[in-house]
């Protein structure tokens, strides 16, 4: 939650507190450590830190199980992500890749967890020059949230967007509007209230593709106001 609103005192003050329970052996379990370790290497802003204190955080936990794998799985997620920060794609695509693989071997691709993991995967491939499988990965993903929550939930209207990023990139152009135009009707009717949401959406889209963006933006606005 501190996170989230960067509430970095507050964060610090419970690192603090954390530690002091847990600087004796006998208090707390592995993935106590391992979870503390993770926070640390959230605050950090090397790096090469954070990376150590990732993998210090990987090497407390000796065998994986259904108490810890979900963890675990977050731990490869992030280590993964500070991986691709730090430029080694393919060390970032090792770990990724784990960590999905233990969402599919748990059973725990139902979690919120996996929406994240697998669009910071896709994002990856396609750094990588792989929009196939980005495109794979995502299409994957918007089945998950289908079955397990639903087509007209704004995750599921994230990924939409998402694909119709990599449409643009490898300029499918229709694949694109249509990716785009599934989006906006969900982000539409979620926020049927906060009609700035909306604008800003459509604003997001022109902004990161100022040039095919703006014609789609415009392509699908045209098209809602005329359902309308």
């Amino acid at each position: 939650y501190m996170e989230k609103y960067h509430y970095q005192k507050g964060m610090r003050e419970i690192l603090r507190e954390l530690k002091q329970i847990l600087k004796e052996n006998n208090y707390g379990t592995t993935s106590d450590r391992a979870l503390l370790l993770d926070y640390q290497a959230t605050m950090e802003t090397k790096p090469e830190k954070a990376i150590k204190l990732e993998k210090e955080a990987l090497a407390q936990i000796k065998e994986i199980t259904e108490g810890n794998a979900h963890l675990v799985s977050n731990l490869h997620a992030n280590l993964g992500g500070l991986y691709r920060m730090n430029g080694q794609t393919e060390l970032a695509k090792e770990h990724m890749e784990k960590g999905i693989l233990l969402l599919e071997q748990y059973h725990l691709l139902y979690t919120n967890d996996s929406i994240p993991q697998i669009n910071n995967y896709a994002a990856l491939l396609t750094e990588m020059q792989e929009p196939e499988r980005a495109m794979s990965a995502l299409q994957k993903l918007a089945q998950i949230i289908k079955h397990y929550n639903s087509d007209h939930c704004l995750d599921y209207a994230q990924v939409q967007e998402s694909m119709g990023n990599i449409s643009l990139i490898t300029a499918n152009l229709s694949q694109a509007k249509s990716h785009f135009k599934k989006a906006m009707k969900i982000y539409e009717d979620v926020w049927a209230d906060e009609p700035e949401l909306i604008e800003a959406k459509y604003l997001e889209i022109q902004q990161l593709y100022p040039q095919v963006g703006i014609a789609l933006a415009k392509g699908i606005l045209t098209s809602n106001n005329k359902q309308a």
